[in-house]
Protein backbone atom coordinates (compact mmCIF):
# COMPACT_ATOMS: atom_id res chain seq x y z
CA UNK A 1 0.00 0.00 0.00
CA UNK A 2 1.34 3.41 -0.95
CA UNK A 3 1.74 6.16 1.28
CA UNK A 4 1.93 8.91 -1.33
CA UNK A 5 -1.77 9.57 -1.22
CA UNK A 6 -1.82 13.04 -0.06
CA UNK A 7 -4.13 12.25 2.43
CA UNK A 8 -2.07 9.66 4.26
CA UNK A 9 0.77 12.12 4.46
CA UNK A 10 -1.41 14.16 6.31
CA UNK A 11 -3.01 11.31 8.45
CA UNK A 12 1.03 10.77 9.26
CA UNK A 13 1.71 14.58 9.93
CA UNK A 14 -1.28 14.01 12.38
CA UNK A 15 0.15 11.40 14.32
CA UNK A 16 3.88 12.90 14.49
CA UNK A 17 1.98 15.64 15.71
CA UNK A 18 0.12 13.40 18.23
CA UNK A 19 -3.41 13.32 16.55
CA UNK A 20 -5.69 10.80 16.28
CA UNK A 21 -7.31 11.61 13.18
CA UNK A 22 -9.14 9.25 10.71
CA UNK A 23 -7.29 7.19 8.89
CA UNK A 24 -7.71 6.73 5.08
CA UNK A 25 -7.62 3.54 2.85
CA UNK A 26 -6.34 3.78 -0.18
CA UNK A 27 -8.76 3.93 -3.27
CA UNK A 28 -9.05 0.98 -5.49
CA UNK A 29 -7.19 2.44 -9.34
CA UNK A 30 -9.55 5.03 -10.92
CA UNK A 31 -10.80 6.29 -8.22
CA UNK A 32 -10.66 9.84 -6.38
CA UNK A 33 -11.80 11.16 -3.35
CA UNK A 34 -15.09 11.04 -2.28
CA UNK A 35 -14.85 14.07 -0.43
CA UNK A 36 -15.04 16.37 -3.85
CA UNK A 37 -17.87 18.47 -3.91
CA UNK A 38 -19.39 18.03 -7.16
CA UNK A 39 -21.96 20.64 -7.10
CA UNK A 40 -20.41 23.16 -9.15
CA UNK A 41 -20.32 20.44 -11.86
CA UNK A 42 -22.70 18.10 -13.44
CA UNK A 43 -20.62 14.99 -12.38
CA UNK A 44 -21.79 13.27 -8.69
CA UNK A 45 -18.87 12.72 -6.68
CA UNK A 46 -17.12 9.31 -6.89
CA UNK A 47 -18.64 6.70 -4.78
CA UNK A 48 -17.45 6.49 -0.84
CA UNK A 49 -14.47 3.80 -1.73
CA UNK A 50 -12.15 4.87 0.48
CA UNK A 51 -12.65 3.58 4.28
CA UNK A 52 -12.28 6.72 6.64
CA UNK A 53 -12.31 5.30 10.61
CA UNK A 54 -11.75 6.74 14.40
CA UNK A 55 -8.90 4.56 15.57
CA UNK A 56 -6.72 5.07 18.13
CA UNK A 57 -2.79 3.90 18.69
CA UNK A 58 -2.04 0.07 20.38
CA UNK A 59 1.15 1.90 21.51
CA UNK A 60 2.32 5.44 21.78
CA UNK A 61 2.70 6.63 18.30
CA UNK A 62 6.55 7.52 16.53
CA UNK A 63 8.27 5.20 19.06
CA UNK A 64 8.52 2.74 15.97
CA UNK A 65 9.44 -0.10 18.34
CA UNK A 66 11.19 -2.72 17.43
CA UNK A 67 9.36 -6.22 16.97
CA UNK A 68 11.37 -9.07 17.92
CA UNK A 69 9.00 -11.36 17.69
CA UNK A 70 5.33 -11.43 16.80
CA UNK A 71 2.97 -14.59 16.71
CA UNK A 72 -0.24 -14.08 14.67
CA UNK A 73 -3.01 -17.29 14.92
CA UNK A 74 -5.53 -17.89 12.94
CA UNK A 75 -7.69 -20.71 11.22
CA UNK A 76 -7.90 -18.57 8.13
CA UNK A 77 -5.51 -19.77 5.64
CA UNK A 78 -4.21 -16.41 3.48
CA UNK A 79 -3.13 -16.31 -0.07
CA UNK A 80 0.92 -17.09 -0.26
CA UNK A 81 1.49 -13.40 -1.00
CA UNK A 82 -0.87 -11.82 1.63
CA UNK A 83 1.62 -14.43 3.82
CA UNK A 84 4.66 -12.57 2.61
CA UNK A 85 3.32 -9.23 2.66
CA UNK A 86 2.42 -9.60 6.47
CA UNK A 87 5.94 -11.56 7.01
CA UNK A 88 7.95 -8.46 5.01
CA UNK A 89 7.11 -5.98 8.17
CA UNK A 90 9.73 -7.19 10.36
CA UNK A 91 11.90 -10.41 10.55
CA UNK A 92 10.29 -11.72 13.92
CA UNK A 93 6.72 -12.06 12.33
CA UNK A 94 5.74 -15.77 12.76
CA UNK A 95 1.80 -16.65 10.99
CA UNK A 96 0.20 -19.68 12.29
CA UNK A 97 -2.14 -21.17 10.31
CA UNK A 98 -4.73 -23.72 12.60
CA UNK A 99 -6.35 -26.48 11.43
CA UNK A 100 -8.38 -27.55 14.10
CA UNK A 101 -9.47 -26.33 17.39
CA UNK A 102 -7.32 -28.10 19.59
CA UNK A 103 -3.70 -26.67 17.43
CA UNK A 104 -5.64 -23.21 17.75
CA UNK A 105 -6.04 -23.87 21.57
CA UNK A 106 -1.96 -24.61 21.82
CA UNK A 107 -0.58 -21.87 19.70
CA UNK A 108 -3.27 -19.27 21.59
CA UNK A 109 -1.19 -19.46 24.78
CA UNK A 110 2.12 -17.21 23.63
CA UNK A 111 0.06 -15.29 20.58
CA UNK A 112 0.01 -11.72 20.38
CA UNK A 113 -2.10 -11.24 17.28
CA UNK A 114 -5.84 -13.04 16.71
CA UNK A 115 -6.84 -13.04 13.38
CA UNK A 116 -10.77 -14.48 13.83
CA UNK A 117 -12.71 -14.85 17.21
CA UNK A 118 -11.32 -15.26 20.27
CA UNK A 119 -13.60 -17.24 23.36
CA UNK A 120 -13.33 -16.85 27.03
CA UNK A 121 -11.38 -19.85 27.35
CA UNK A 122 -8.90 -18.28 24.50
CA UNK A 123 -8.19 -15.06 26.72
CA UNK A 124 -8.02 -17.55 30.10
CA UNK A 125 -4.34 -18.57 28.17
CA UNK A 126 -3.66 -16.29 25.70
CA UNK A 127 -1.48 -14.19 28.03
CA UNK A 128 0.29 -12.39 25.54
CA UNK A 129 -2.31 -11.51 23.36
CA UNK A 130 -2.66 -7.67 22.95
CA UNK A 131 -4.83 -7.68 19.32
CA UNK A 132 -8.03 -9.28 17.73
CA UNK A 133 -8.69 -8.54 14.44
CA UNK A 134 -11.99 -9.67 13.66
CA UNK A 135 -13.15 -11.02 10.19
CA UNK A 136 -16.34 -9.72 10.08
CA UNK A 137 -18.22 -5.84 10.72
CA UNK A 138 -20.14 -6.90 14.10
CA UNK A 139 -18.90 -8.08 16.61
CA UNK A 140 -21.63 -8.98 19.15
CA UNK A 141 -20.54 -12.86 18.62
CA UNK A 142 -16.88 -11.93 20.35
CA UNK A 143 -17.49 -9.62 22.95
CA UNK A 144 -17.46 -11.47 26.23
CA UNK A 145 -17.11 -9.44 29.39
CA UNK A 146 -13.72 -10.69 29.37
CA UNK A 147 -12.49 -9.45 26.32
CA UNK A 148 -14.55 -5.91 27.03
CA UNK A 149 -12.64 -5.40 30.06
CA UNK A 150 -9.46 -6.77 28.89
CA UNK A 151 -6.91 -4.47 27.41
CA UNK A 152 -7.09 -6.49 24.26
CA UNK A 153 -7.55 -3.88 21.24
CA UNK A 154 -10.51 -5.21 19.44
CA UNK A 155 -10.63 -4.47 15.36
CA UNK A 156 -13.57 -5.23 12.86
CA UNK A 157 -14.28 -5.02 9.21
CA UNK A 158 -16.52 -2.50 9.08
CA UNK A 159 -16.87 -0.35 5.89
CA UNK A 160 -14.72 -4.01 4.12
CA UNK A 161 -18.03 -5.69 2.71
CA UNK A 162 -19.97 -2.02 2.56
CA UNK A 163 -19.93 -1.82 -1.35
CA UNK A 164 -21.16 -5.49 -1.65
CA UNK A 165 -23.92 -5.00 1.01
CA UNK A 166 -25.14 -1.87 -0.48
CA UNK A 167 -25.69 -3.82 -3.86
CA UNK A 168 -27.87 -6.17 -1.74
CA UNK A 169 -29.72 -4.01 -0.54
CA UNK A 170 -31.01 -3.02 -4.32
CA UNK A 171 -30.93 -6.56 -5.11
CA UNK A 172 -33.52 -7.64 -3.03
CA UNK A 173 -35.27 -4.34 -3.23
CA UNK A 174 -35.63 -4.46 -7.48
CA UNK A 175 -36.63 -8.34 -6.41
CA UNK A 176 -39.46 -7.59 -4.79
CA UNK A 177 -40.77 -4.23 -6.66
CA UNK A 178 -40.11 -6.12 -9.81
CA UNK A 179 -41.20 -9.71 -9.08
CA UNK A 180 -38.43 -11.36 -9.23
CA UNK A 181 -39.02 -13.54 -6.48
CA UNK A 182 -42.85 -14.49 -7.67
CA UNK A 183 -41.21 -15.08 -11.24
CA UNK A 184 -38.65 -17.09 -10.01
CA UNK A 185 -41.09 -19.76 -8.84
CA UNK A 186 -43.28 -19.40 -11.84
CA UNK A 187 -39.62 -19.83 -14.08
CA UNK A 188 -39.57 -22.96 -11.34
CA UNK A 189 -42.81 -24.39 -12.44
CA UNK A 190 -42.84 -23.47 -16.23
CA UNK A 191 -45.78 -21.28 -16.17
CA UNK A 192 -46.05 -18.20 -17.61
CA UNK A 193 -48.61 -15.45 -15.98
CA UNK A 194 -48.07 -12.02 -15.57
CA UNK A 195 -47.25 -10.84 -11.99
CA UNK A 196 -49.37 -8.18 -10.58
CA UNK A 197 -48.47 -4.86 -8.82
CA UNK A 198 -45.20 -4.07 -10.25
CA UNK A 199 -43.66 -0.81 -9.57
CA UNK A 200 -40.29 0.98 -9.97
CA UNK A 201 -37.52 2.77 -7.03
CA UNK A 202 -36.49 5.70 -8.76
CA UNK A 203 -37.90 9.06 -7.21
CA UNK A 204 -38.97 7.21 -3.99
CA UNK A 205 -37.54 7.82 -0.44
CA UNK A 206 -35.25 5.47 1.36
CA UNK A 207 -34.56 5.79 5.53
CA UNK A 208 -31.42 4.52 6.56
CA UNK A 209 -31.08 3.44 9.88
CA UNK A 210 -27.74 3.07 10.45
CA UNK A 211 -25.11 5.40 8.98
CA UNK A 212 -21.90 3.96 9.15
CA UNK A 213 -20.19 2.55 6.30
CA UNK A 214 -23.32 0.21 4.76
CA UNK A 215 -25.63 2.81 5.58
CA UNK A 216 -23.64 5.33 3.48
CA UNK A 217 -22.48 2.87 0.61
CA UNK A 218 -26.63 2.62 0.31
CA UNK A 219 -27.19 5.75 0.69
CA UNK A 220 -25.11 6.60 -2.30
CA UNK A 221 -25.96 4.65 -4.73
CA UNK A 222 -29.79 5.50 -3.79
CA UNK A 223 -29.45 9.25 -4.58
CA UNK A 224 -26.59 8.98 -7.58
CA UNK A 225 -28.22 5.48 -8.74
CA UNK A 226 -32.26 6.09 -8.48
CA UNK A 227 -32.35 9.73 -7.81
CA UNK A 228 -34.01 8.11 -3.88
CA UNK A 229 -34.79 11.26 -1.64
CA UNK A 230 -32.51 9.84 1.63
CA UNK A 231 -33.01 9.87 5.25
CA UNK A 232 -31.19 8.71 7.90
CA UNK A 233 -30.63 7.79 11.52
CA UNK A 234 -27.87 6.99 13.77
CA UNK A 235 -27.18 7.01 17.65
CA UNK A 236 -23.55 9.16 16.80
CA UNK A 237 -23.66 12.84 16.06
CA UNK A 238 -22.51 12.18 12.15
CA UNK A 239 -21.91 14.81 9.68
CA UNK A 240 -24.41 14.63 6.78
CA UNK A 241 -23.21 13.09 3.73
CA UNK A 242 -24.32 15.79 0.76
CA UNK A 243 -26.38 12.99 -0.94
CA UNK A 244 -28.57 12.79 2.73
CA UNK A 245 -31.44 15.10 2.73
CA UNK A 246 -31.79 14.55 6.62
CA UNK A 247 -29.82 13.03 9.02
CA UNK A 248 -31.07 12.76 12.68
CA UNK A 249 -30.59 10.91 16.01
CA UNK A 250 -32.53 7.74 16.30
CA UNK A 251 -35.38 9.09 18.35
CA UNK A 252 -36.17 10.47 14.90
CA UNK A 253 -36.79 6.93 13.80
CA UNK A 254 -40.63 6.60 14.08
CA UNK A 255 -41.06 10.22 12.13
CA UNK A 256 -38.65 9.33 9.31
CA UNK A 257 -40.67 5.20 9.24
CA UNK A 258 -43.84 7.24 8.54
CA UNK A 259 -42.06 9.25 5.42
CA UNK A 260 -39.88 6.43 3.73
CA UNK A 261 -40.84 4.05 0.77
CA UNK A 262 -38.06 1.83 1.63
CA UNK A 263 -36.64 1.18 5.06
CA UNK A 264 -33.47 -0.12 5.09
CA UNK A 265 -31.26 -1.64 8.59
CA UNK A 266 -28.02 -1.43 9.06
CA UNK A 267 -27.94 -0.88 12.42
CA UNK A 268 -25.18 -3.17 14.66
CA UNK A 269 -26.79 -5.47 17.15
CA UNK A 270 -26.06 -4.44 20.52
CA UNK A 271 -28.20 -4.01 23.77
CA UNK A 272 -29.48 -0.65 23.27
CA UNK A 273 -30.69 -1.73 19.45
CA UNK A 274 -32.33 -5.00 20.06
CA UNK A 275 -35.90 -5.16 18.90
CA UNK A 276 -35.33 -1.76 17.61
CA UNK A 277 -37.33 -2.17 14.81
CA UNK A 278 -40.53 -3.16 16.53
CA UNK A 279 -44.57 -2.92 15.79
CA UNK A 280 -44.43 0.76 16.52
CA UNK A 281 -42.48 1.16 13.44
CA UNK A 282 -43.48 -1.14 11.10
CA UNK A 283 -47.44 0.96 11.63
CA UNK A 284 -46.02 3.99 11.04
CA UNK A 285 -45.03 2.60 7.67
CA UNK A 286 -47.25 3.16 4.67
CA UNK A 287 -48.84 0.22 3.11
CA UNK A 288 -46.71 0.51 -0.21
CA UNK A 289 -43.36 0.48 1.70
CA UNK A 290 -40.52 -2.26 1.46
CA UNK A 291 -38.94 -3.31 4.50
CA UNK A 292 -34.88 -4.46 3.96
CA UNK A 293 -32.23 -5.81 6.53
CA UNK A 294 -28.57 -6.49 6.05
CA UNK A 295 -27.37 -5.72 9.16
CA UNK A 296 -28.64 -8.27 12.16
CA UNK A 297 -31.88 -10.22 12.91
CA UNK A 298 -31.84 -9.53 16.41
CA UNK A 299 -32.40 -5.65 15.61
CA UNK A 300 -36.17 -6.76 14.16
CA UNK A 301 -38.99 -7.89 16.38
CA UNK A 302 -39.38 -10.82 14.26
CA UNK A 303 -43.23 -11.35 15.37
CA UNK A 304 -44.14 -8.19 14.47
CA UNK A 305 -42.69 -8.09 11.34
CA UNK A 306 -44.29 -11.53 10.42
CA UNK A 307 -47.91 -9.56 11.36
CA UNK A 308 -46.71 -6.78 9.42
CA UNK A 309 -46.73 -9.10 6.33
CA UNK A 310 -49.69 -11.06 7.25
CA UNK A 311 -51.54 -7.83 7.89
CA UNK A 312 -50.34 -5.93 5.24
CA UNK A 313 -49.10 -3.06 7.15
CA UNK A 314 -46.33 -3.01 4.86
CA UNK A 315 -46.22 -4.28 0.98
CA UNK A 316 -42.98 -6.88 1.53
CA UNK A 317 -39.34 -7.39 3.07
CA UNK A 318 -35.93 -8.13 2.33
CA UNK A 319 -33.92 -10.26 4.21
CA UNK A 320 -30.38 -11.55 4.01
CA UNK A 321 -30.10 -11.44 8.53
CA UNK A 322 -32.78 -13.31 10.84
CA UNK A 323 -33.18 -13.69 14.20
CA UNK A 324 -32.00 -17.27 14.19
CA UNK A 325 -29.98 -18.70 11.78
CA UNK A 326 -30.11 -21.11 10.48
CA UNK A 327 -33.66 -20.39 10.14
CA UNK A 328 -35.68 -23.24 11.03
CA UNK A 329 -37.20 -25.00 7.81
CA UNK A 330 -40.89 -24.61 9.53
CA UNK A 331 -40.49 -20.74 11.19
CA UNK A 332 -43.80 -19.04 10.38
CA UNK A 333 -41.30 -16.57 8.94
CA UNK A 334 -40.65 -18.48 5.55
CA UNK A 335 -44.15 -18.12 4.60
CA UNK A 336 -45.07 -14.73 5.34
CA UNK A 337 -46.76 -13.13 2.10
CA UNK A 338 -44.02 -11.21 -0.13
CA UNK A 339 -40.94 -11.63 1.61
CA UNK A 340 -37.39 -12.84 0.40
CA UNK A 341 -34.95 -14.13 2.61
CA UNK A 342 -30.93 -15.01 1.83
CA UNK A 343 -29.05 -16.55 3.54
CA UNK A 344 -26.67 -14.17 5.59
CA UNK A 345 -24.54 -13.80 2.45
CA UNK A 346 -24.88 -9.96 1.04
CA UNK A 347 -21.05 -9.36 2.37
CA UNK A 348 -19.74 -12.16 0.08
CA UNK A 349 -17.70 -11.17 -3.14
CA UNK A 350 -14.06 -11.38 -4.14
CA UNK A 351 -14.12 -7.81 -3.50
CA UNK A 352 -14.93 -7.83 0.20
CA UNK A 353 -12.48 -10.38 0.36
CA UNK A 354 -9.52 -8.52 -1.19
CA UNK A 355 -10.83 -5.21 1.05
CA UNK A 356 -10.49 -7.47 4.23
CA UNK A 357 -7.50 -9.33 3.73
CA UNK A 358 -5.48 -5.72 2.72
CA UNK A 359 -7.24 -4.09 5.85
CA UNK A 360 -5.41 -6.46 8.25
CA UNK A 361 -2.19 -5.98 6.45
CA UNK A 362 -2.01 -2.71 6.81
CA UNK A 363 -2.93 -3.16 10.44
CA UNK A 364 0.18 -5.42 11.01
CA UNK A 365 2.23 -2.93 9.02
CA UNK A 366 0.56 -0.34 11.40
CA UNK A 367 1.02 -2.78 14.50
CA UNK A 368 4.92 -3.23 13.62
CA UNK A 369 5.60 0.53 13.26
CA UNK A 370 3.63 1.73 16.49
CA UNK A 371 0.76 3.75 14.57
CA UNK A 372 -2.99 3.21 15.19
CA UNK A 373 -4.65 0.93 14.20
CA UNK A 374 -7.71 1.16 12.17
CA UNK A 375 -11.04 0.10 12.56
CA UNK A 376 -10.76 -0.16 16.20
CA UNK A 377 -13.84 -0.78 18.08
CA UNK A 378 -15.31 0.60 20.78
CA UNK A 379 -16.01 -2.39 23.45
CA UNK A 380 -18.11 -0.88 25.78
CA UNK A 381 -20.32 0.54 22.99
CA UNK A 382 -20.57 -2.68 20.90
CA UNK A 383 -19.40 -0.86 17.25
Amino acid sequence: MSLDHPSRRKFLRNIAAGSTATALIPLPEGHSSPLRDSSAGSAPPDPPFPMTVDSYPISEPGLNPTVDRLKIVTYDEFPTEIQEKIRGFAPGIELKHCRNDEEFGREVADANVIFGGVSREDLAVAKKLRWVQYPAAGVENVLSPELVSSPVVLTNMQRMYSPTISESVFALLLALTRGINRYTVQTREHEWKEVEGLSEISGLTMGLVGMGGIGTDTAYRAHYGFHMKVLGVDPKPLPKPTFVAELHSLEWLPKMASQVDVLVCAAPHTHESEKMLNESVFRAMKPSAYFINVSRGKVVDTPALIRALQEKWIAGAGLDVVYREPLPADDPLWSAPNVLITCHTSARSQGSLDRSQALFVENVRRYVAGLPLLNVVDKKRGY
